[in-house]
């Protein structure tokens, strides 16, 4: 989805770019919370898993906060929900970015990805592969215009929250998908 909020986002963006000190789209903050190390042995994978990837668009702690949230999820269903906020998709379309990330980060079959590209005022919300049937394109939608509205209040936090329960509640009642 494309969106576009020229008060909320774009005063962000422009501070984003100013703090970052990276014109690049793929900026990390630090201090983003790591799982225990059953949770990643269990999943394979070497060392912990940054469910939330921040340039600075969070409130402080925030990312933190969802990060443990995520990761407890995912040790709980074995689905995965990934935030990852960039400065821009640098001219690529967002929901082929954030499909293009979902296999960079190795999101398992029954997971997501929320992508927003600050600079670009854009949010996608995508699924890995086995979760295209619960994460129907009304519902991711539906999802990503309930965000912008929180993002056009000033409302950053919410958003993300809201994102996250609507995602969480949707695939908390599916079955562990095996296949990645």
């Amino acid at each position: 989805m494309r969106y576009r909020s020229p008060i909320a986002i774009t005063g962000m963006a422009l501070a984003l770019a100013a703090c970052s000190g990276s014109a690049g789209g793929d900026a990390e903050a630090a201090g983003a919370a790591t799982v225990d190390e059953a949770a990643v042995a269990e999943d394979g994978r070497e060392g912990p898993i940054d469910y939330v990837k921040d340039i600075g668009l969070l409130e402080e702690g925030m990312d933190a906060q969802l990060n443990e949230r995520l990761a407890a999820f995912h040790a709980e269903t074995g689905h995965e929900v990934h935030i990852a906020v960039i400065l821009s998709t640098d001219d690529t379309d967002i929901e082929q970015k954030a499909a293009e990330m979902v296999g960079e980060r190795g999101i398992g079959a029954g997971g997501a990805l929320i992508l927003i590209a600050a600079a670009d005022e854009a949010i996608a919300i995508v699924p890995a592969t086995g979760a295209h049937e619960a994460l129907t394109r009304e519902f991711t939608d539906a999802t990503e215009s309930e965000m912008a509205a929180h993002f056009d209040a000033g409302e950053v936090s919410e958003g993300f929250d809201s994102a996250v329960d609507a995602l969480t509640a949707r695939l908390g009642g599916v079955e562990r998908i095996a296949a990645r």
